[in-house]
């Protein structure tokens, strides 16, 4: 990673931080969830597309959505811990290996950071027929995203979730 990879990830921990973003960001969420539930589709919840490799795909993400995510769930400023999907304990963030399998918030099958999980991980489902939909909310999604970006004068990038996970530890986000 170089200078201007860690001036990005100041930008996005900043960013993120502010109450107004975390808002803006949290609502965007609650949108999604509607907009699910009044879809038809449902996560079946059986951990099977957060096994990447197995289920074959990538879970990908913006810089300001993986620094967000980490003040959420207890980033170094964050001191916070994550949803644990209702069984009461929590999780905080996790030493990421960005070329194992899977996600690291799968914990026994389950996600352990439901309530806080990426937009990607709210509107992907292994439903058959929900591809197409899939693709319009997602899009939609990353056009909100670019648009928040812009309005914050932030730079947009595009990354892998568990690289971009991996790359944020090394800040103080």
């Amino acid at each position: 990673m170089n200078s201007s990879d860690g001036e990005l990830w100041v930008q996005w921990g900043e960013a993120a931080g502010r109450r107004e973003v975390g808002e803006r960001l949290r609502g965007m969420l609650d949108e999604i969830d509607r907009r699910v539930g009044a879809s038809g589709f449902a996560c079946e919840q059986s951990g099977r597309c957060c096994r990447f490799e197995s289920f074959g795909h990538r879970l990908y993400m913006t810089g300001l959505e993986v620094a967000w995510f980490r003040s959420v769930v207890g980033g170094a400023k964050g001191g916070g811990a994550a949803d644990s999907g209702g069984d009461g304990k929590t999780v905080g963030l996790t030493v990421i290996d960005p070329k194992g399998e899977g996600c690291p918030y799968q914990v026994q099958g389950a996600c352990s950071v439901h309530g806080d999980r990426p937009f990607a991980c709210r509107v992907f489902f292994c439903q058959a027929g929900s591809d197409e939909w899939q693709v319009q909310r997602y899009e939609a999604f990353q056009e909100e995203m670019k648009r928040l970006h812009e309005e914050l004068g932030l730079p947009y990038r595009y990354m892998e979730w568990r690289q971009g996970l991996a790359d944020a530890a090394g800040f103080d986000l």
